[in-house]
């Protein structure tokens, strides 16, 4: 038999088994005890544990360390009442709510209100006496994190509710309050409510002058610290004290008298409505724990605002989440729940009027039609006044904005309204509200929807295409509900064939019809869209032709094609397009697919936007790449389409963020053009990607991006750009399978085939440039497939390919990128003197040219000249002047490759066939093509031809 477990968390945290007291632990394990604790059962994720513990800087390690307080917790409560149960990424402790002291607390606090509102004040009095009577400390002693210190606030809210509620039953029972009274508000002077209360409380004691005096007090606390008048419920307990109100020491109560036949009189209960209107939760819900734990934070704490929002995109489970929230909670609004659908976007109703929804509201508080006054105002003060007193949930479902919400917000703080729209609703949340955006459920919550629908047999078995599902369906919760409704009835088709259905952008709204509007995603994200209004929706169509990634603010206004502020703020707060970071936005896929079926229905304005954006991309990278490798030939491109924003970059550091900040981006943009057949454009883009991943050591998505350029050359029939496309290829598939880093060491099979590939792609590159008199660009190509002719152990094949570049172009930069290719060949064939001559005759050459990162390339060369001819001591000083050269030209792959390896360089000598010692991801200094002029392919260095 089990033995029962008792916790304590008002004061130190504290734990009893079969009343005998058990070991806490340390502070951080008492404070994830007390946080499973205040989470009743609910599943508290691991990352969620960690930033209660440790906020921003959890230390190394801290998932082990949690998960070794959670199984010391465990060893504590074996074979007790209380279980610790890991569910999905998280843990939930599970107990009998009367084992803890704040729900019981909780519990006397709710039971107290409700007899105070059916004016059995004793036994209210009584309740909530034994209720502060658990209270043993302020909350949470000891227990370190901001979780804490939030939970520990709440409490002494709802403690300080429990006080006030007491004082006032006592008060109207005839007790004495008005000592403790006085000390509670010395303790919160800026308490109205409190200070309302002494006032009652001095006036019922025949002290009116006193009473008067604590009104005029608190007026000046509030004039003098804040800046602010005394609230309505002061001001009037003021007044009615002035006029010596009569009711002011009659007891409130809410009977009837009714004489009975013998003549005495009874007290009978005048019934009061008890509304129970929410819609039926939703079966299978899952996920949304931390947005759950943030509704959770609303209850019982009279610091909380009246009115919360919930806001998203149509179809992330707005409604649903709030209903199943409301549901769970039903109990902490024991004077019943209230619920009104405004129809904000709604195709076939209009959105329902303030005036109406009050009408409907009154009357389920059980004001007859007739006792409705006519004006807005009129209602909404009458709304507010039969809201008084109780603690009600007013669930305001679909709303279109602030002003047709904010007529139906109760005035106190017992109720809550909670409101859920696809807008932000931004002008309630600066009033006071709290709020939350709800955003498409985790991978791991919309696999598990998906699994409860197809059944978790049929999801096992076809793991794959259960992804791709979820992928497709952009985790939207509502399209996730469509596909799980059509596996459920569909138990015999495949998860594939539903996959495959969903696997075109062009086709996925139509697989996620519904003849029900208000199930299909199309009908329900247009409601969305047609509510904008024109010049957002315009932006919005021409937002849709952007590249499938992130985009920013100059994108953004090339797309939309002028450069007044383009409506982003506006899209966002219509949860259409989402903030990713500061000046960063992104479309959910869905939403996408919805804008990009408006903007075909405007095939020209459609075209001018994707021809800006490809402009803005492609002249944007292209000013970044020639900054960057200012020796390479500017690509001929056209004047962009009018209306385009074309960056022009500070200098090469800039342009090198830039390209790195806008990698995925300008990946995506390449794609774009091909789905649009700008293939000059696609071949173009990549051009100029390619040098900030060469750069950046990104040698496999530069085979990939190279492919793809590659092709598009070919569609284009641009022979230069198959030219260049050949050769960036066969550089990017030698760097990337480690050939021109082999030395002399023995190839793989698979090198072999690497290499065989890549040569030939830059022996036609050179074929290609020769066949249009492109001569110093054979000569880099050239150059390119010496590089790989290396790692054959083919020292005559490097040495012809780099002689005959030398014949071909007469380019100084040519020049030197030669001379150091034979420096370092010469240098690892052992022939040290060699090697010292050629690398000297580079830095000789680099007079002419005044590159600072060319200049630090030949030094490192010569470093590496000097090791092979037995001169450490040079070497020494090589290196060192190399790493210092690359620090000052700011080569983010070169810089600091010099200065860490120089000291080990130095200690051996170099012979063949020994490689060269290297740093990370760092292409060699003669192998890389071009890199002794900062290219990153030798196709990009050539210059100008005549």
């Amino acid at each position: 038999m089990s033995d029962d477990m008792t916790f304590a968390l008002l004061g130190p945290v504290r734990m009893w088994r079969a009343g005998t007291e058990l070991p806490a632990g340390s502070p951080q394990q008492r404070a994830l005890a007390a946080m499973l604790l205040l989470h009743e059962g609910r599943v508290v994720g691991i990352d969620e544990m960690a930033t209660a513990l440790w906020e921003d800087e959890p230390p190394r390690g801290a998932f082990g360390t949690l998960r070794t307080y959670v199984s010391r917790l465990r060893r504590l409560l074996e074979g007790t009442t209380a279980t610790i149960d890991t569910v999905g990424g998280g843990y939930a402790l599970r107990t009998p709510q009367e084992s803890v002291d704040v729900a019981r607390f909780e519990t006397l606090l709710r039971r107290g209100r409700e007899l105070g509102r059916t004016t059995d004040l004793t036994g209210a009095a009584t309740v909530l006496t034994e209720a502060l009577d658990l209270w043993q400390g302020d909350g949470l002693d000891g227990v370190p994190g901001a979780y804490a210190a939030h939970q520990r606030v709440r409490l002494q809210e709802e403690r300080l509710a429990a006080r006030t509620l007491r004082l006032a039953a006592l008060l109207d029972t005839g007790g004495s309050v008005v000592p403790e009274l006085t000390t509670l508000v010395e303790a919160h002077p800026y308490r109205e409510e409190l200070r309302a209360l002494l006032m009652r409380a001095l006036y019922r004691d025949g002290r009116q002058a006193d009473a008067i005096d604590a009104y005029h007090t608190g007026a000046r606390l509030l004039g003098d610290e804040l800046g602010l008048d005394p609230g309505p419920a002061l001001r009037e307990m003021h007044q009615r004290i002035l006029v010596s109100d009569p009711t002011l020491t009659v007891t409130p109560r809410t009977e009837t008298s009714t004489t009975v036949p013998d003549g005495s009189a009874r007290a009978e209960q005048t019934p009061v409505p008890h509304p129970a209107q929410l819609p039926a939760d939703q079966r299978g819900f899952v996920g949304r724990h931390r947005e759950l734990a943030w509704a959770d934070a609303l209850l019982d704490t009279r610091a909380a605002p009246t009115t919360a929002v919930i806001s998203g995109m149509g179809g992330v489970g707005k409604s649903a989440l709030a209903v199943h929230w409301a549901h769970h909670n039903a109990t902490a609004f024991p004077d019943g729940q209230l619920y009104v659908d405004l129809r904000g976007f709604d195709h076939t109703q209009a959105p329902v009027k303030p005036h109406d929804a009050l009408i409907r509201l009154l009357e389920a508080l059980g004001i007859a039609g007739q006792h409705v006054p006519d004006s807005l105002d009129a209602r909404a003060a009458l709304f507010r006044s039969a809201l008084a007193g109780r603690r009600m949930l007013v669930l305001l479902d679909n709303a279109r904005d602030a002003d047709q919400v904010r007529p139906l917000l109760p005035g106190t703080g017992d109720s809550l309204a909670l409101v859920t729209s696809r807008h932000r609703l931004s002008a309630l949340c600066v009033a006071g509200a709290a709020s939350i955006h709800l955003d498409v459920l985790p991978d791991d919550d919309a696999k598990v929807l998906l699994t409860h629908r197809a059944g978790p047999d049929r999801a096992d078995a076809d793991p794959e295409s259960l992804d791709r599902i979820v992928r497709a369906t952009g985790r939207l919760p509502l399209a996730l509900a469509v596909v799980g409704a059509r596996l459920a009835d569909s138990p015999d088709i495949p998860l594939r064939v539903i996959a495959d259905e969903l696997g075109s952008a062009h086709t996925v709204l139509d697989s996620l019809g519904d003849p029900d509007p208000t199930v299909d995603v199309r009908a329900v994200l247009s409601w969305s869209c047609t509510a904008l209004d024109p010049a957002a929706l315009h932006a919005l169509r021409q937002l849709a032709v952007l590249p499938e990634a992130a985009f920013d603010v100059p994108a953004a206004r090339s797309a939309v094609g002028h450069h007044d502020p383009v409506p982003v703020d506006a899209l966002v707060r219509a949860s259409l397009l989402v903030r990713t970071r500061p000046g960063w936005y992104a479309l959910h896929d869905l939403v996408r697919a919805c804008a990009a079926e408006f903007a075909v229905k405007h095939p020209e304005a459609r075209r001018e936007a994707v021809a800006r954006v490809l402009d803005h991309y492609l002249g944007s990278a292209h000013r970044a790449t020639m900054l960057l490798e200012p020796r390479r030939v500017p690509l001929d491109l056209p004047e962009p389409t009018i209306g385009t924003e074309v960056l022009r970059h500070a200098d090469a550091t800039a342009a090198f963020d830039w390209l790195a900040g806008h990698r995925r981006t300008l990946r995506a943009a390449v794609d774009l053009a091909v789905t649009e057949r700008s293939y000059g454009a696609a071949w173009q883009l990549a051009w100029c990607l390619a040098a900030y991943l060469h750069r950046a050591g990104y040698w496999s998505d530069a085979v990939n991006l190279w492919q793809v350029a590659l092709g598009a050359a070919e569609r284009d029939q641009s022979v230069i750009g198959q030219a260049r496309t050949h050769q960036g290829l066969g550089v990017a598939l030698g760097m990337s399978h480690g050939l021109s880093a082999a030395g002399f060491h023995p190839p793989s099979a698979a090198q072999d085939d690497t290499q065989a590939a890549a040569c030939a792609h830059v022996t036609e590159a050179i074929r290609l440039y020769l066949s249009i008199g492109m001569r110093a660009a054979a000569a880099w190509a050239l150059v390119s497939l010496a590089s790989l002719h290396d790692s054959t152990a083919d020292p005559d094949a490097v040495t012809d390919a780099l002689e005959r570049a030398r014949e071909l172009s007469d380019e100084p930069s040519l020049q030197v990128a030669v001379l150091n290719n034979l420096a370092v060949l010469h240098a690892r064939l052992g022939d040290g003197p060699r090697a010292v001559a050629a690398a000297r005759e580079v830095l000789d050459l680099i007079q002419t040219i005044g590159d600072t990162s060319t200049g630090a390339h030949a030094t490192d060369t010569l470093g590496m000249a000097q090791m092979a001819d037995d001169d450490p001591g040079g070497a020494t000083t090589s290196f060192r002047a190399a790493a210092r050269a690359f620090e000052a030209a700011g080569d983010p792959m070169n810089q600091g490759s010099a200065s860490p390896t120089w000291a080990t360089r130095t200690s051996q000598r170099v012979t063949p066939p020994q490689p060269r010692p290297r740093g990370p991801r760092r292409s060699p200094s003669w192998t890389a093509p071009g890199t002794l002029s900062r290219t990153g392919c030798g196709c990009c260095s050539a210059s100008r031809q005549r």
